[in-house]
């Protein structure tokens, strides 16, 4: 991994690149375009031209290994719990520190460091590079109307101690919405409260929400996100919120069935409705990599897999998982290095 590389992973995590910020994330984008680009053979294939920002880069041809890779983070929370500044990109001999290193800065700079010298060698590589993936692959969603790729695997560079994962559970976020009716808090009786509603109805229900189970995906979770509602305490109050994020293995079809059903005066909104993603097995050119379970969190790939031709799809890349969303986020610079070198490796062994 040569000094440019860590370079432009430490310019792109003193960026500030929060999910919903697109100017901010296309900047970004921009300085990883600039760095791929300076390479012989390597250029944009194609980029957003509107809503949010996004762009493909690599060898003319697309029947290489395709890496995607989101340029968005999680919002830093409270400063107080840094022992750092959180867009420091500080370096000591064993870490990056900063928002965003791990989750994932450090892929992104890894894939476009292989592809820079893939290309050299005259093998075929992209890089698509999405946004706003923390809040539901918004920018990947966007991509995905807009290309039909043909690759050989892709790879999900998010963390994964650089061992590869055959697949990630889906997301359906469901917003409950309960209508009550107001009253003086002294006379419940002639209101309707909102917030009972919701608890009784709702979280009072929960253990009849169907949950599946897949053998290497695990099973489905229910967490409760949010709960919202009332205005004053001596209101009885006429409305209220709940949002549940629940990860599926066999679609959210079941989950929205069950809020739609809960209550006349409580209304269904699905927020977010990811599939699942596996492959079968470990794909032939991955032979010698360390298998991992399935990971915990989902990625672009629910977005992407309807547009990959049906290659495999693969979550592999350096840092430690528990590091993303974490205050005091760090990525292991062997990891990123080894990272670099293997996916440089698959490319190779791709064009043989």
């Amino acid at each position: 991994m040569t000094d440019e590389a860590l370079a432009l992973l430490r310019d792109l995590v003193r960026q500030d690149t929060t999910s919903g910020d697109s100017a901010a994330q296309a900047a970004a984008q921009e300085l990883a375009v600039s760095y791929a680009t300076a390479a012989p053979g390597v250029r944009v294939l194609r980029r957003s031209t509107s809503g949010r920002p996004w762009v493909l880069v690599g060898t003319e041809s697309g029947d290489g290994p395709l890496f995607v890779c989101h340029i968005d983070t999680v919002p830093v929370g409270s400063p107080a719990l840094w022992d750092r500044a959180p867009f420091s990109a500080d370096v000591d001999e064993e870490f990056l520190h900063g928002r965003g290193s791990v989750d994932m800065k450090g892929g992104l700079v890894a894939a476009l460091a292989a592809l820079r010298n893939a290309a050299e060698a005259g093998a075929p590589a992209q890089v698509l590079i999405t946004s706003d993936e923390e809040i539901g692959c918004r920018g990947a969603a966007e991509a995905s109307a807009s290309l039909e790729l043909t690759p050989r695997i892709v790879v999900v560079p998010e963390a994964t101690r650089n061992r590869v994962s055959l697949g990630h559970r889906g997301a359906t976020w469901l917003r409950l919405a309960a209508e009550g009716k107001a009253a003086h808090g002294s006379t419940p009786r002639l209101g309707r409260n909102a917030i009972r509603l919701l608890a009784d109805r709702a979280l009072g229900a929960l253990d009849s929400l169907p949950l599946a189970a897949d053998d290497y995906l695990g099973e489905e979770t229910v967490n409760v996100g949010t709960f919202e509602g009332g205005t004053a305490t001596n209101i009885v109050p006429a409305s209220a919120v709940l949002t549940l994020d629940v990860r599926t293995v066999d679609g959210g079809a079941p989950s929205i069935a069950w809020a739609s059903s809960l209550d006349p005066h409580i209304s269904a909104e699905v927020d977010l409705d990811l599939p699942a993603v596996r492959t079968a097995r470990l794909p032939e050119l991955l032979s010698g990599q360390t298998p991992a379970p399935a990971a915990t969190y989902f990625t672009d790939a629910s977005a992407l897999a309807g547009s990959v031709g049906g290659a495999p799809i693969v979550i592999w890349g350096p840092g430690d998982p528990g590091e993303m969303h974490a205050a005091n986020e760090k990525l292991e610079l062997e990891s990123w290095r080894r990272a670099s070198r293997d996916y440089l490796e698959l490319v190779l062994a791709a064009a043989r």
